[in-house]
């Protein structure tokens, strides 16, 4: 499982480059790399900046998720533990470079002049990927570097696993839904509960911890 994860990883990073290297003669001098809330090209840029920045930026994330956990005390610590966490990291390595392609290829298309509903499908891939993360974030072990990282969830392993185990269910289910309400609600009705979700899951994830927290070291102190 875990090499045929990696070898889906690299052809995710490896696509767009040969995509660039079959087409680049085909393509423009000066590519649109950002649209407004009614998919209007509002942003350009020289082609060698707006086509091949994005698969380098996904190269160079994907390979520091595979340096980061070798560097983490956190996971230094527990490193003969026995752990889901590196399956479900592969996973979410696999999840980010299918996220980083998607964006490439509505680049790529919107290069070669074809019409994209570029919002639609950024938000689509967003909540998405959120619900992939939101499924495994219960299995993440305590670190400095993927997860609900608050003071409280940093200092006691408690408080991270209890944060990340409804956290996850949140971030889900509350994915799901805003997926679903894309499609019934206006564009600037839904902008306006995707970015409130967001800000809530941030708010809710400092109060619930310290809470926990606190009321778990009280509960021990008595």
């Amino acid at each position: 499982m875990k090499s045929k994860l990696l070898w889906l990883e690299a052809a995710l990073l490896a696509l767009p480059f040969l995509a660039l290297a079959l087409l680049w003669r085909d393509l423009p001098d000066r590519v649109p790399v950002h649209w407004n809330l009614h998919d209007e090209i509002d942003g350009w840029a020289s082609k060698g900046a707006g086509l091949l920045l994005p698969p380098l930026l996904a190269l160079g994330t994907i390979a520091l998720l595979h340096v980061l956990p070798r560097l983490d005390p956190k996971l230094r610590q527990r490193a003969r533990e026995q752990s889901r966490f590196p399956a479900v990291l592969a996973i979410l390595r696999v999840a980010l470079a299918a996220f980083f392609a998607v964006i490439f290829s509505l680049l790529l298309l919107g290069a070669l002049g074809h019409a994209v509903p570029v919002g639609r499908v950024v938000v689509s891939a967003c909540l998405l990927l959120f619900a992939i993360l939101g499924n495994y974030l219960a299995a993440v072990r305590p670190n400095y570097f993927v997860g609900i990282r608050t003071p409280w969830t940093l200092e006691s392993p408690e408080t991270w696993r209890a944060t990340h185990r409804l956290g996850g269910k949140l971030m889900f289910f509350g994915s799901i839904l805003l997926f679903v309400l894309q499609f019934l609600l206006g564009e600037t009705a839904f902008f306006a509960v995707f970015f409130s979700s967001l800000l809530g899951l941030v708010a809710w994830s400092f109060w619930y911890s310290w809470r926990y927290f606190k009321a778990s070291h009280s509960a021990h102190a008595s």
